[in-house]
């Protein structure tokens, strides 16, 4: 099954702005704004209390929710999109859609990531953290769908 780019395109861009919305709830409850609604998976705040969730854990990035890398992604997945249909030739739409791929196979790499610290070090699932993850893959499915035909014009 292959989709028409501009369907792809537009699967990618309502995806990454739900993504972005995720993100920056995530972002706002571990900067202590909002509080964290967990639901009924009560390992949501042991995922949330993990290093990895701040700064991925890395020395030095502490300070920075790893939400914060999550919103940037999506946001950037976002502007792709638009720059896509707003693109003045052939050329640039298909260097951002090329981007999105590479950050789309990154966000990937890094969700998957996550998603194993969750399953197998933490030992606890957060449905935010599974909502992204899933997010992540739906777009990356839809871009490794698109159809690449060099005449089809893409549109909002």
């Amino acid at each position: 099954m292959r989709l028409a780019a501009t369907t792809s395109n537009r699967i990618v861009f309502v995806l990454a702005l739900a993504g972005a919305a995720v993100s920056l709830y995530l972002t706002l409850a571990h900067m202590n704004y909002l509080s964290l609604s967990c639901g009924e998976i009560s390992g949501c705040a042991d995922v949330a209390a993990h290093p990895s969730a701040r700064g991925f854990g890395i020395p030095g990035l502490e300070a920075v929710p790893t939400a914060v890398f999550g919103f940037g992604m999506f946001i950037t997945m976002a502007a792709l999109s638009f720059w896509r249909v707003v693109a003045s030739g052939q050329r640039q739409t298909l260097i951002a859609a090329r981007i999105q791929s590479v950050v789309a196979g990154l966000a990937l790499l890094v969700a998957a990531y996550l998603t194993y610290l969750e399953a197998y070090v933490i030992r606890a699932w957060c449905q935010w953290c599974i909502l992204t993850a899933v997010i992540i893959v739906l777009m990356t499915l839809a871009l490794s769908l698109a159809r690449r035909d060099p005449t089809e014009t893409l549109s909002i």
